[in-house]
């Protein structure tokens, strides 16, 4: 009977307006890493997040929590610091390593370090120069957690044009923030040969901005057409090397499952002609 109710048009709209109404306010208070809303641009995005929770990631408060998290070896709550995405990306860190004369690599979005500190138990990092780039907050209790751990090769910066002359780019679940990721690309004077990028939310429909609830704060996030992003690295001089699934991370919207990522990818690409 309950569902020959909600099919009924006028009931089924009001049912929706209120199960709408219900989320809005779970999303607003509770809802750590869910979803919500379809938009254009960031700035649409941010006009429609809540008051309830401040936005971005730059937060003494959240850089504090990820601090924890990373002594815990308890990172975003899973109990862990490496989970099945980290391996390809070990896979592909490993080959270059052994195969390349390369001593940097720069790690967009690497929190307070979390992915050095869980790939040195698999990869030889002493030869060479670990530097993190993030926001100034984060960074800050990424240094004091260096030097706690009395760490000489991981350095921190919150400037992307650091980038320049670094042999490898890796970003993990970081470059879907920012709103001119491929330009920064572009501007580098000389571009990582190697990126790999991993826990990216591609799909084949149509690129658009949602919300997300980071569990302290609010913040935007884009989700790319697949094609076209691969088509945009192209431009740039790179060649696709390797793709894999992520069924970790997912984006799922209520109210849009036409939008509804089930699953991430992490990809491979390496600068042309080297």
């Amino acid at each position: 009977m309950k569902r020959v109710i909600k099919a009924i048009p006028f009931t089924k709209a009001t049912y929706q307006y209120f199960q709408k109404l219900n989320y809005e306010r779970w999303f607003a208070t509770e809802g750590y890493s869910c979803f919500r809303g379809v938009f254009d641009n960031f700035e649409q995005a941010i006009e429609s997040a809540p008051k309830t929770k401040p936005l971005g990631y730059d937060h003494d408060q959240l850089a504090k929590e990820y601090q924890r998290m990373a002594e815990l070896g308890n990172w975003e709550y899973s109990k862990r610091v490496i989970t099945t995405y980290d391996y390809p990306v070990l896979f592909w860190l490993n080959n270059i390593l052994a195969s390349n004369n390369i001593n940097t690599i720069f790690d967009f979005g690497g929190n307070v370090g979390i992915h050095f500190y869980a790939y040195k138990k698999y990869l030889n990092l002493d030869n060479l120069t670990w530097t993190v780039c993030d926001v100034s907050a984060i960074i800050n209790a990424g240094e004091q957690l260096a030097q706690k751990r009395e760490e000489q090769n991981l350095l921190f910066t919150s400037s992307f044009q650091d980038a320049n002359n670094k042999n490898i780019f890796v970003a993990s679940g970081s470059v879907q923030y920012i709103e001119d990721f491929f330009l920064k690309i572009a501007h580098l004077c000389t571009k990582p040969i190697h990126i790999l990028l991993n826990r990216l939310p591609i799909y084949a429909g149509k690129e658009f901005v949602t919300l997300q609830n980071g569990g302290q704060v609010f913040y935007p996030q884009y989700v790319f057409n697949h094609q076209s992003f691969v088509a945009k690295f192209s431009n740039l001089g790179y060649e696709l090397i390797d793709i894999w699934e992520d069924r970790v991370d997912s984006c799922i919207i209520p109210f849009y499952p036409e939008n509804s990522v089930p699953l991430y990818h992490g990809i491979y690409f390496k600068l042309r002609h080297l």
